[in-house]
């Protein structure tokens, strides 16, 4: 049994803050390494396009993480659910934008690539637990 004291509040949504920025940081990097590995394996049009679909939901993630983690401290549950409301709002009226803008204004563009690129970004969230433990 551990003598040590509970964690703070804001201890713990410090580190909660730090995992889920890791995170992120780590779905960026599988997106651009799987990316150059299609870049060198098929063409380069895959590989863009692969990664504008990865970054189709990398980047509404980071929306959401600052929405929610972007305050100092700890805050009034009432605050907390507004901001988890807002982000996901947010996130989703992003992601939505930005993948038809990408069908828009990238061309030539693989659309196949560029919806696997969205979606294993999407499954990635799977792995978070390994990542969140804190």
């Amino acid at each position: 049994m551990s003598n040590q004291k509970p964690k703070s509040a804001s201890q713990l949504l410090a580190a909660k803050k730090k995992s889920v920025f890791l995170f992120i940081g780590l779905q960026s990097l599988l997106a651009i390494f799987v990316a150059l590995g299609i870049f060198l394996l098929m063409d380069g049009l895959y590989a863009y396009s692969y990664l504008a679909g990865a970054c189709a939901a990398i980047i509404p993630s980071i929306y959401m993480a600052w929405r929610v983690f972007g305050h100092a401290g700890t805050r009034a549950a009432k605050d907390v659910v507004r901001s988890f409301y807002r982000g996901e709002a947010g996130k989703l009226v992003l992601t939505a934008l930005m993948l038809a803008l990408m069908f828009i204004a990238i061309k030539p563009l693989s659309a196949g690539a560029l919806l696997a690129g969205f979606a294993i970004a999407v499954l990635s969230h799977w792995l978070s637990p390994l990542f969140l433990k804190h």
